[in-house]
Order: structure tokens, then sequence, then C-alpha cells
């Protein structure tokens, strides 16, 4: 079951319950409120894991290192692209 799903039904349920208390209903209002809750959920776009949009394909060329934006290469990296001849 999705995060999103998962969190509609269980704040569904509680509002529900909650909603269906002030028509001397709790149960059905839990039920209920469930059920829409973890279809409301599905809106929310995120899974267990996350999503990661594609924005191409990386060319790169021999010996070239890539790292994520904002992410520094490590002593050990810096050493070896050195070692190397590369630039920094």
């Amino acid at each position: 079951m999705a995060i999103g799903s998962q969190l509609g039904s269980m704040l569904g349920s509680a509002g529900g319950a909650t909603l269906g208390g002030f028509f001397g209903a709790p149960t059905l209002g839990a039920s209920l409120g469930g059920l829409l809750g973890a279809e409301a959920g599905k809106l929310i776009p995120f899974r267990k894991g996350g999503r990661v949009k594609k924005t191409g394909a990386i060319y790169a060329h021999k010996g070239e290192v890539v790292l994520p934006a904002g992410v520094a290469p490590t002593k050990a990296q810096v050493r070896a692209i050195k070692k190397r001849g590369g630039k920094m």
C-alpha cells in the first residue's frame, strides 16, 4: 500500500470517527472516512522510496567523475584525480 494511501486511511478514519460521533455512528464514520481517505491518499504522488525524475542521459568521458549537485568529492577522490593529471 502506498504511503499516501496509508496516511489518508489513518487520518480519514480518525476524522470520520469524530464526525460520525456527532451523528451517533462513530464506527460507520471511521469506516467511510478510512475508505475516502485511502482514495484521496492515492492522489499524493509519492510511493515508498520516492521518485527521481530522469532528466536525460549522462555523457561522461573516460575517467570523468560525475557527482550529484552539491556533493563535494572525498579526499580519496581528489587524490585519485590529481594522480591521473585531471583537473578539479
